[in-house]
């Protein structure tokens, strides 16, 4: 498969994997609530009535936010989780608008618009992949807004982690996966996507049934190129989080492609708490979800609460 060609897919499915799980906890679903921001309305769902508020942060940049749902689910038995519907996704679709506010400052400021909203003074931050991204910089620009940091299965605090991990993904694909990836691009369909996840996880099979299940639509394209375009010119959190104190908890699957930026946040948080989830990927929930639940639930319980 062309490296190039294959690169770009593996940047796109790092927008539209896990999916896959969200039709089996939508049925459970909150109602939706709104909130203003520049340009037009957003939307999040709240999970649980009780204890302290947590954001949940899915990653993309593009992608639908209901693949973390059996996150939220789980976490909402004993406390309150907010799903954000980050610009141009979900039900907060239509804010995409002309694609001015679809960047990295943009992003900051619609989450720090449902703090707003929320009433809360300090949020408690946990963001998966690029979701962990957004957390970082919206910790880098607003420090003392935030309580916590759980960044689950993250990307690094600059892009240059990209490389890597598409490389790790791409070494862990089959024969058939690649060509499947190639064949598909070639023509111009979105299938490409689903034949290189099984890369991004511990057990190919589970991978490849993932996949398969992910529902139709999953991401917004146009909010997936506008963003990276933006990360690769103005994303870089290292000098604002340098010395931040701010409670870190690091999650990594063992074969997690996002180790590629592991050394870097090792260098950045030295007083972070790391857990690494055996026998598992980039969805840690999918593939071992009892350490990986216990792992936030332990970091949480030890945290400043937010509020």
């Amino acid at each position: 498969m062309n490296r190039r060609r294959f690169l770009a897919a593996a940047s796109a499915a790092a927008a539209s994997a896990g999916a896959a799980t969200a039709g089996k906890v939508r049925a459970a679903d909150p109602a939706v609530r709104t909130f203003p921001v520049t340009g037009g309305t957003l939307s999040y769902r709240r999970f649980g009535e009780t204890g302290p508020i947590h954001v949940l942060l899915s990653g993309g940049p593009g992608l639908e936010s209901a693949y973390v749902d059996p996150i939220a689910v789980e976490l909402s038995r004993e406390r309150t989780v907010v799903v954000l519907d980050q610009r141009g996704t979900g039900a907060s679709r239509a804010a995409f608008g002309d694609g001015s506010q679809a960047t990295v400052a943009g992003a900051v400021a619609d989450l720090d618009a449902l703090r707003t909203a929320l009433g809360q003074t300090r949020l408690s931050l946990l963001g998966h992949s690029w979701g962990a991204m957004l957390s970082m910089a919206y910790a880098a620009a607003h420090g003392n807004n935030v309580a916590s940091l759980a960044l689950l299965d993250p990307g690094g605090p600059d892009p240059t982690f990209a490389k890597a991990f598409g490389q790790i993904i791409e070494a862990r694909l089959t024969d058939a996966d690649k060509n499947a990836a190639d064949a598909t691009q070639q023509s111009g369909g979105q299938g490409s996507l689903r034949a290189i996840l099984p890369g991004y996880f511990h057990d190919h099979a589970k991978g490849v049934a993932y996949a398969a299940a992910m529902p139709q639509h999953y991401a917004n394209a146009d909010v997936s190129r506008a963003m990276f375009a933006d990360i690769s010119k103005h994303y870089d959190v290292n000098d604002a989080l340098r010395n931040a104190t701010i409670p870190v908890l690091l999650v990594f699957g063992t074969d997690d492609p996002s180790r590629a930026a592991e050394a870097q946040l090792d260098a950045l948080f030295p007083r972070a708490t790391k857990v690494m989830i055996p026998d598992s990927g980039h969805f840690p929930w999918v593939e071992n979800p009892t350490p990986f639940y216990a792992a936030i639930r332990t970091f949480l319980a030890k945290a400043p609460p937010p509020g």
